[in-house]
C-alpha cells in the first residue's frame, strides 16, 4: 500500500477545503440571483406591464368620458342659451299658459329626441305621473333646486324601459335677479348610448353610474366585458355621472411586456456571481491553508479553576457591584397600578375631577321620565334643554368609558327637537367625546349609522316616537347596545353624581340618507310594479319614505308627508285605528295596492289593504316568519306578550321556535342578540329583521321587505293575508293610571288575581292563556296607563275573558275606569 507524503495530504486537504468553500459560495450566489431575478421580474416585466395596462385602461376611459362629456355639454349650452332668451323670460313674465307652451314648442325644435319641454313658473311644479316624461319626487326636487339657484346638474331617470335625461336652468340666468321660473327639458338619451356602444367593446366594459346626493346609485349604461384587471373611474364634469372602464383579457394581452431585457440582466448577474464565487472560494482556501491551528487550551486539573476563569468571575462580580438593586426602582403611579403595589382606593381621574368641580349642579330629574327603554316626558317641563345637556354629559362620559370616541346625534321633526338636540350636543362635546350630527332623520337611520359608520357604534336620537307633539325624549345606543332598564337608570345615576369627563370634542355633520337608501337598494328587489300610499303623520319619516320607495320603483302617493312638528292631522301613532281612517280612504280613492302608516320616528309600521282591513303587526309578523322559515328552517321567531296566539302556532307549524318576550324595542333588540333570532316583532309595530339586515326596528326597511314578498307572489295583499284568519280580538286598550301607581297595581294583580285555571305568564305584566283565548294587563312604559289586550276563539269567549280581567282589576282598585 502506497502512503501519501505529509505534503500531499496537506495539498489534498486544501483542495477539499477550496472545493467546499466554492460550493458554498456558488449556492449562496444562486440563491441571491434567484431572489434578484424575482425582484427584477416584478420591476422590469410585471410593473412595466401593469403600468402599460393602466395607461391603456385610462386612455379608454378618457375616450369614453369625452363622448359623454361632449354630449352633455352641447345640450347644456343649448338650455342655458334658451334660459337667457328674452322670449323665454317674457313667456314666464306673461303668466299665460299659452305663451309658455308656445315658447316650449320653439325650444323643443332645437333639441333632438326631446320628450318634453316645460316652462315652469316658480312654485307651481306638481306631480304629473301620466305624462310621457313624468314628474315625480326626484323631478320636483330638481325643479326646487333650480328655483333656489342651488346645484341643478343634469339627471337621468328610468321610465318603464326608457331612459330620460332631464336638463334644467333657472330663468333668468343672472343670480342677482329673482327667479321667474325654470326651463325643464327632457330628452331620450338613446343617441348617447349608441355613440358609446360604437366604441370597441372587445377591449373592456364601459359603465356609467349616476349618484345624486340623497338618492341611490343608478347604473345608466353598461357595455362590453371586463374584469380582467383593475378598473379606472372618472367623474364626468358638470354631472352626477361617473364612468368606469374595466379592461378585458384582450386588452391585458395587448399590454404584455416581453422579458428580453430581464433575461439579459439575470444572465449577466448569474455569470458574474459564479465567477466571483470561484475567485472568492479559491482565495479563502489558500488563506486557510496558510494558517496553523492554535493549540487547545488545557483544562484545569483536580477541578481547580484556570487563571482565565478566575479573571472572568472577578469581572462579573465587579460589574454586579456597580449596578443598583433590582428592587430599588422609581415606580410611577401607573406602574403601581400594574404591579398592585398600591392597595388604596381608586383615584379620580383629572378629567373627572375637573368636570365635577366645574359642572353645574344637577338639574331636577323627574323619576318617571327614565323609563324601561328610553327617556321620555313632557317637553319644556320634564324634558328641558338643561336636562338635555346633562344627559349629553352622561352619555358622552359613558361612551368614553366604553372605549368610544364619537357619538351619533339625530333628531325627529318635533318643534322642540332642534333646541334639545343642540343642548345635548353641547353636553356630549364638553366631555371630550366627538359628535357626528346626522340632522333630522328617522330613528332607523341613526341605528343604521351605528352599524355602517366606522367611527362609532354609539348614538342618541331626540324623539318621543309616537307620543303627541308636546312630548319629547331620547333613545340611546352605547357601543352597539340599546340602553334599557338598569342601563337607563345608570344614566340618571351618573347625572346625580355629576360623574362626567371633561374635554373639548368636535362636531361634524354627515349625510346618512344616501348610504341608507343605497344599502336598501343593494338588498331589496321588487319584481313588479306596486302602488302605495304612505302616511307619515307629518313626522320625520316623510323626509325619506316617499323618495326611497319611488327610487325602488313604486308609484307613491304621499299623505301627510310634509314635516310639521305640531302634527295637525293626527298624532303619529299608527297603532290607533282612528289615526288610520284617512289612510284607508286615500288607498281606496287612488286604487293603491296598499297603505303604510309610519310612526313619529319611523321605527313602527302598520299596513292597510284596499278593502280597508288593518294588518296589525302580529299578523304582519306571521307573513315574515313564514317567508324566513321557508329559507331557514328551525330559526327562532321572537314576539312580545301582546301578540296573537296564532303567531305561536304558525311558527311551530313551519318548524320554527316561537319565543315570547317583554314589550319594548330595547328589550326585543337585546333578546334578538341573545337568541340569534332572524325575525322578531311587537304588536305595537316594531319589526326586527336580522335576515339580510341588522336586527333593529325599522318601519321603512320592513315595508320594503313586505313589498318584495308581495311582488314575488303577484297576489293582492288582501288575498295574501287571507291565509292568516284573524280571531276575535281587541286593539290595545289604555286605562289611565297614575305613573307612580301603575307598576304596583300590576304586581298586586299578579299576586292576588283569581284567574281560575288559566296559565299565567309574568315576564312583562300578567298574561293569562286559557283554552279558548287569552288576556293581558301590563304597565305601559311610554305613558301613565295600563295596557290591556284580549283575544278569543269566539266573540263569546272574548267577552268572558274581558269581564274576568275587569272583575279582578276592580277588586284591587275600584276607581279604575274600564269601559268594556
Amino acid at each position: 500500500m502506497a502512503y501519501k507524503s505529509k505534503k500531499e495530504q496537506q495539498q489534498q486537504r486544501a483542495r477539499r477545503a477550496r472545493q467546499k468553500l466554492i460550493g458554498t459560495w456558488v449556492a449562496a450566489i444562486l440563491l441571491v440571483n434567484a431572489a434578484l431575478g424575482y425582484w427584477l421580474y416584478g420591476e422590469m416585466v410585471v410593473q412595466v406591464q401593469n403600468e402599460r395596462l393602466a395607461q391603456q385602461t385610462e386612455q379608454q376611459a378618457q375616450a369614453q368620458a369625452r363622448i359623454a362629456r361632449q354630449y352633455l355639454s352641447e345640450r347644456q349650452q343649448k338650455i342655458t342659451q334658451w334660459a337667457g332668451d328674452e322670449a323665454t323670460i317674457e313667456a314666464l313674465k306673461d303668466g299665460s299658459e299659452a305663451a309658455r307652451e308656445q315658447q316650449a314648442d320653439t325650444i323643443a325644435e332645437q333639441f333632438e329626441h326631446s320628450l318634453a319641454v316645460r316652462l315652469i313658473p316658480t312654485g307651481s311644479a306638481e306631480i304629473d305621473r301620466d305624462h310621457v316624461a313624468p314628474i315625480g319626487f326626484a323631478e320636483l326636487d330638481l325643479i326646487r333646486r333650480a328655483e333656489q339657484r342651488e346645484r341643478h346638474l343634469p339627471e337621468t331617470a328610468r321610465v318603464e324601459q326608457r331612459w330620460q335625461l332631464h336638463l334644467i336652468s333657472p330663468v333668468p340666468l343672472e343670480s342677482d335677479q329673482p327667479v321667474l321660473g325654470s326651463v325643464l327639458v327632457t330628452i331620450d338619451d338613446q343617441p348617447l348610448r349608441e355613440a358609446l356602444s360604437e366604441a370597441t367593446a372587445q377591449l373592456g366594459q364601459t359603465r356609467i353610474r349616476q349618484r345624486i346626493p340623497g338618492s341611490g346609485t343608478l347604473t345608466l349604461f353598461q357595455n362590453g366585458q371586463g374584469g380582467a384587471a383593475e378598473e379606472h373611474s372618472l367623474d364626468i364634469a358638470n354631472s352626477y355621472w361617473q364612468l368606469t372602464f374595466s379592461p378585458s383579457s384582450q386588452l391585458v394581452e395587448q399590454s404584455r411586456e416581453l422579458p428580453t431585457l430581464w433575461l439579459l440582466v439575470v444572465s449577466a448577474t448569474s455569470i458574474g456571481g459564479l465567477l466571483l464565487a470561484w475567485a472568492a472560494g479559491h482565495f479563502m482556501a489558500r488563506r486557510a491553508d496558510a494558517h496553523r491551528p492554535l493549540a487547545p487550551v488545557k483544562p484545569a486539573r483536580n477541578g481547580q479553576k484556570s487563571e482565565a476563569d478566575r479573571e472572568e468571575e472577578a469581572a462579573i462580580a465587579n460589574s454586579l457591584s456597580q449596578n443598583q438593586d433590582i428592587l430599588d426602582l422609581d415606580v410611577s403611579d401607573e406602574d403601581e397600578d400594574i404591579l398592585a403595589l398600591d392597595q388604596a382606593q381608586p383615584k379620580t381621574t383629572s378629567s373627572e375631577k375637573e368636570a365635577t368641580d366645574t359642572a353645574s349642579s344637577a338639574p331636577s330629574i323627574p323619576a318617571n321620565i327614565f323609563r324601561s327603554y328610553d327617556i321620555r316626558g313632557l317637553a319644556h317641563t320634564e324634558i328641558t334643554p338643561e336636562l338635555a345637556e346633562h344627559i349629553g354629559r352622561a352619555l358622552g362620559s359613558e361612551a368614553l368609558d366604553q372605549g368610544e370616541s364619537h357619538m351619533l346625534l339625530a333628531r325627529d321633526g318635533r318643534t322642540h327637537s332642534p333646541e334639545l338636540s343642540e343642548a345635548l350636543r353641547q353636553g356630549i362635546v364638553s366631555t371630550g367625546c366627538h359628535v357626528i350630527d346626522l340632522g333630522t332623520v328617522p330613528t332607523p337611520l341613526m341605528y343604521f349609522a351605528t352599524h355602517h359608520l366606522e367611527e362609532t357604534s354609539s348614538g342618541v336620537m331626540v324623539t318621543a316616537s309616537h307620543n303627541p307633539g308636546d312630548y319629547n325624549g331620547f333613545k340611546m345606543v352605547i357601543n352597539g347596545n340599546t340602553l334599557a332598564d338598569d342601563a337607563v337608570l345608570d344614566i340618571r345615576s351618573r347625572i346625580e353624581r355629576q360623574q362626567y369627563h371633561a374635554g373639548q370634542g368636535e362636531t361634524q355633520s354627515r349625510d346618512i340618507i344616501t348610504d341608507y337608501i343605497e344599502r336598501i337598494f343593494s338588498d331589496v328587489a321588487l319584481v313588479g310594479a306596486v302602488s302605495i300610499v304612505i302616511d307619515a303623520g307629518n313626522a320625520v319619516p316623510g323626509l325619506v319614505a316617499p323618495r326611497l320607495f319611488e327610487e325602488l320603483g313604486c308609484d307613491v302617493t304621499p299623505l301627510y308627508c310634509e314635516l310639521d312638528g305640531t302634527f295637525p292631522h293626527h298624532d303619529p301613532d299608527p297603532t290607533l285605528a282612528s289615526n288610520l281612517e284617512d289612510l284607508i280612504a286615500k288607498v281606496q280613492e287612488v286604487g293603491a295596492d296598499l297603505g303604510a302608516a309610519l310612526d313619529g320616528d319611523g321605527d313602527r309600521l302598520v299596513v292597510v289593504t284596499p278593502k280597508g282591513q288593518i294588518i296589525w303587526p302580529d299578523h304582519l309578523l306571521m307573513l315574515f316568519a313564514r317567508d324566513i322559515l321557508a329559507r331557514s328552517p328551525g330559526a327562532d321567531v321572537l314576539f312580545d306578550v301582546k301578540c296573537s296566539r296564532q303567531l305561536n302556532q304558525l311558527v311551530t307549524s313551519y318548524g320554527g321556535r316561537p319565543i315570547m318576550w317583554k314589550t319594548g324595542h330595547s328589550h326585543m333588540k337585546s333578546k334578538m342578540i341573545e337568541t340569534g333570532a332572524l325575525i322578531g316583532g311587537e304588536y305595537s309595530g316594531h319589526i326586527f329583521i336580522k335576515d339580510r339586515w341588522y336586527g333593529f326596528d325599522d318601519g321603512l326597511y320592513t315595508l320594503a321587505r313586505l313589498l318584495e314578498i308581495i311582488t314575488l307572489r303577484d297576489q293582492p295583499i288582501d288575498d295574501i293575508f287571507a291565509a292568516f284568519p284573524i280571531m276575535p280580538n281587541t286593539p290595545e286598550i289604555k286605562i289611565p293610571v297614575a305613573e307612580e301607581e301603575k307598576f304596583t297595581l300590576v304586581e298586586r294583580l299578579i299576586a292576588e288575581g283569581d284567574f281560575q285555571n288559566g296559565k299565567s305568564t309574568t315576564i312583562d305584566g300578567l298574561r293569562v292563556d286559557f283554552a279558548k283565548g287569552w288576556g293581558l294587563v301590563r304597565a305601559s312604559n311610554t305613558s301613565a296607563a295600563l295596557t290591556l289586550r284580549f283575544e278569543g276563539e269566539s266573540e263569546e269567549a272574548l267577552q268572558k275573558i274581558q269581564q274576568l280581567f275587569k272583575r279582578e282589576l276592580l277588586k284591587i282598585n275600584r276607581e279604575l275606569k274600564i269601559d268594556f
